[in-house]
């Protein structure tokens, strides 16, 4: 399974696109596949779980598409609830794909991204132009690099 996002960082109420596919499983063995979008909760007190999204592949569908070619899920994101990863409680989005085998068995891969707000997708708002690096000085002052404003030219 593929983020189409390589870091992993979606935008509240924007797209998500994932690739998945499945190997090494032969197709007479698998039943049936759910793919599906949804966040959990980890933490202290009781653990909670939302699916946004849910997508069934029957096992005659399956024998339609095969399992070793590419398939992709889309679906628009909601605005909340954003990922959150606190002492107490954490809350993870994930894209988690089931098989269910003929055997009765189930194997679960689940590849997990954050959920941010506009505001922390969004690049700093000084142009790259307007931005200097301020490397430390021999007297002690600062320290370490410091991203700011550059002086007006």
């Amino acid at each position: 399974m593929t983020l189409c996002n390589a870091d992993g960082l979606y935008c509240a109420g924007g797209e998500l696109s994932a690739k998945w596919r499945i190997s090494r499983v032969p197709l007479d063995e698998v039943q049936g596949v759910e793919v599906s979008v949804l966040w959990h909760t980890e933490g202290k007190g009781d653990e909670d779980l939302n699916v946004h999204h849910f997508q069934r592949v029957a096992e005659h569908q399956l024998r339609r598409i095969g399992l070793a070619d590419e398939q992709v899920i889309h679906c628009v994101l909601p605005r909340t609830p954003l990922s959150y990863h606190g002492r107490l409680i954490s809350l993870q989005w994930c894209v988690r794909l089931r098989l269910f085998m003929v055997t009765g068995r189930e194997i679960v891969a689940e590849q997990p991204f954050h959920l941010v707000s506009e505001e922390m997708a969004r690049p700093h708002s000084l142009a790259p132009d307007r931005l200097a690096v301020t490397l430390p000085r021999a007297n002690g002052k600062p320290r370490g690099n410091v991203l700011e404003p550059a002086p007006a030219s």
